[in-house]
């Protein structure tokens, strides 16, 4: 079986169903488990990733307003890598390299026989239902299961422990991108939900919503979670200062406490694949730190939590 992902959540499937020796080749985007580095990459960005977030959405947007895709596809390695199975995504051609181009290259340079698995989660269970449609077309459903088992556990711990002190919801805004400032959507609010929150603007399902500073001025959320996507957490870091600007801060009684977190988006929230878990556990903690003290100690590379004044904390 040779199999190439374009997509790092799917990667991250695969891997999980047990099949990293059958990956021989992956996207740009694709970081981990740490044992597919080597392999060789099938697309590459038009844009400069590394920018600063207003810059990057500029970008982006002139692409697609002239109908160019953000990401290329090296048809000569696909070609030279004559995959039986290629597993791609049909929701975002923002996110990664979109379905249809897939589909021509395919139809460029490779065998009608080669099998091209979709994925396209918008709701939890969704992201779910993929990694099962993934396990049974590639023969790893016992694989799956295990995972199904492990999913189950870890969220009715969250979900009993949550409703068995008697928390009281707390509001959570979840922020997608800085400048503009947009909100969490998709599978986002179902996790808020999950760990006893009250989601805000964004709805289950629906795609990240853009809102101005005046709709911002009129809540006055509990808890800050923030999460660029594709953003590692060095480079959120590095744009604490454009937070400062897009967001009222000073609209909010959040500024006042310690409940303003920084997430590591590149590998968490946004990838809807098996770190969902993870990256729900860290919710857990950012709404209910007292409560889930340990995911804390699992996550301490994940995310930052910041001082009151919207500062780093003081190394330990």
């Amino acid at each position: 079986m040779k199999l190439v992902s374009l997509l790092p959540s799917a990667t991250e499937i695969v891997c999980e169903l047990g099949l990293s020796s059958s990956l021989v080749g992956i996207s740009h985007e694709c970081d981990y488990p740490e044992n597919i580095a080597h392999l060789p990459h099938l697309t590459a960005s038009s844009i400069n990733t590394q920018g600063k977030s207003r810059a990057i959405h500029q970008s982006v947007e002139d692409l697609l307003k002239n109908t160019l895709s953000v990401y290329d596809l090296d048809l000569e390695l696909l070609k030279t890598l004559q995959p039986d199975t290629i597993i791609t995504q049909d929701i975002c051609d923002v996110c990664a390299i979109p379905f249809a181009e897939v589909e021509k290259g395919c139809q460029q340079v490779l065998d009608n026989d080669v099998s091209i698995i979709s994925l396209k989660p918008h709701r939890l269970n969704d992201i779910w239902q993929d990694m099962a449609k993934v396990a049974k077309s590639l023969g790893r459903m016992q694989d799956f299961a295990k995972f199904e088992s492990s999913l189950h556990q870890r969220m009715q711990h969250i979900q009993k422990k949550i409703q068995s002190s008697g928390a009281p919801k707390k509001s959570v805004l979840t922020i997608e991108w800085m400048d503009p400032v947009m909100i969490g959507g998709m599978w986002v609010p179902e996790m808020i939900d999950i760990v006893g929150g009250e989601y805000l603007f964004a709805e289950p399902g629906q795609h990240a919503r853009t809102v101005s500073a005046q709709q911002l001025r009129e809540i006055n959320p509990d808890v800050v979670v923030i999460k660029p996507c594709g953003f590692k957490l060095e480079q959120t870091v590095r744009e604490l200062d454009t937070l400062r600007k897009t967001i009222p801060w000073e609209s909010w009684q959040v500024t006042q406490s310690d409940r303003v977190f920084l997430v590591d988006g590149n590998a968490y929230f946004n990838r809807p694949g098996p770190r969902i878990l993870d990256s729900l556990e860290i919710l857990a903690h950012c709404a209910h730190p007292a409560l889930f003290p340990e995911f804390a100690k699992t996550y301490q590379n994940a995310f930052i939590r910041l001082t009151p004044d919207l500062k780093l904390p003081h190394p330990a």
